[in-house]
């Protein structure tokens, strides 16, 4: 796997705040609108039939990535209301006594991720795609998930797979444009869940020290677990919020203001050499397969910018290039008499004095 960019929401403070490449499919809003859309979970209801069966709308729809091992009945729903315009012709299924039964559903539900197509899978996670012949493992997946353990990172393109290069929405686990390959993530059972909300200018992890968080992210997994369409209630300062698991928001009861929450892995990194090896491995896989000269760019309001060693900037582009292949984990540079750190594992810019960062690409 070659990893080439990841996706990330813009920041909403000064031009050395994180900011990403977010096209439509990448989006995001600190709103009340398009709250549905947000969750990192399988989290909205499934359509209720007149006898109360809970129906998978992905199915429905043609776009269920679970399969046999979803948790919601697949069968047509149209079917059941008995207003299904197809008939016999229908693709979906006609069996009223579907095989996604609330037995097998339960019996499913209680597998461990061992019990699932790969049985070499030991934890604590495991990225896979499937080009139509079976799930097969992404190699150097700790690349994958050290980027989704980051709440504001909402997608990633990797290159060199089977398929070719694909960009992966994290948001809803799936391969943009490339309708006929589906992308999973098996987790351990002991995977530790944590809890984020959107700030003005970045995200903050509930139960974080210094940070006015009354709750932890261990009483939030427990809570979702419990009901993941459920809300749960906290004060501070005097101020009731509500988080809201179905829309994965925030809501100050009184003003109504929302903001975005999300839920992610804690990340287990390889124990496989260390941030050397990791800085190794990040270093090939950063592109994809062709013999231009790799160029670095940092991001900046609204697109991407090329280093130059112009205009106060104390590196090229060449420059950069030349500490990775070194294996370095970091190097320093200066702008306008500005300190600031690159690092490679992160793929970030740091300025050392107001501790903003900048997201940095290879391509």
């Amino acid at each position: 796997m070659n990893m080439a960019s990841n996706y990330q929401e813009d920041s909403a403070e000064g031009g050395d705040q994180l900011s990403g490449e977010s096209g439509s499919d990448f989006s995001d809003t600190d709103t009340d609108s398009d709250a549905s859309t947000d969750s990192d979970s399988d989290s909205e209801d499934a359509p209720q039939t007149p006898n109360k069966r809970n129906v998978c709308k992905y199915y429905n729809r043609g776009q269920c990535r679970y399969g046999e091992k979803c948790r919601d009945e697949h069968v047509c729903s149209n079917f059941l209301n008995n207003s299904c315009k197809y008939g016999t012709g229908c693709r979906l299924n006609h069996n009223r006594q579907s095989p996604s039964s609330a037995q097998d559903r339960q019996k499913r539900s209680r597998r461990s991720p061992a019990e699932t197509e790969d049985e070499e899978f030991e934890g604590p996670y495991r990225w896979q795609l499937n080009t139509g012949k079976g799930w097969k493992n992404i190699s150097n997946d700790h690349i994958l998930e050290a980027q989704y353990s980051l709440p504001n990172t909402k997608g990633i393109k990797i290159y060199n797979t089977s398929a070719g290069a694909v960009s992966i929405d994290f948001m809803k686990m799936r391969v943009l444009k490339k309708t006929n390959i589906k992308v999973r993530r098996m987790s351990s059972k002991d995977t530790e869940w944590l809890w984020y909300y959107r700030g003005n200018h970045c995200w903050y992890r509930y139960g974080d020290k210094g940070k006015s968080s009354p709750i932890q992210s261990s009483k939030l997994e427990t809570e979702f677990q419990k009901n993941r369409n459920g809300s749960v209630k906290l004060t501070i300062d005097s101020t009731q919020y509500e988080i809201c698991f179905k829309g994965m928001r925030q809501r100050n009861v009184s003003t109504g203001h929302k903001r975005t929450i999300r839920r992610r892995p804690k990340y287990e990194p390889p124990n496989d050499g260390g941030l050397h090896a990791l800085s190794s491995r990040i270093k090939n896989m950063m592109s994809p397969s062709t013999n231009k000269t790799p160029e670095w760019q940092f991001h900046g309001r609204d697109h991407w910018h090329t280093f130059k060693n112009t205009g106060g900037c104390s590196v090229s582009s060449a420059d950069i290039e030349r500490c990775f292949q070194k294996n370095q984990t970091t190097m320093n540079f200066t702008v306008n008499e500005d300190n600031y750190t690159l690092d490679f594992g992160r793929m970030r810019q740091i300025n050392q004095r107001t501790k903003a960062e900048r997201k940095v690409r290879r391509v």
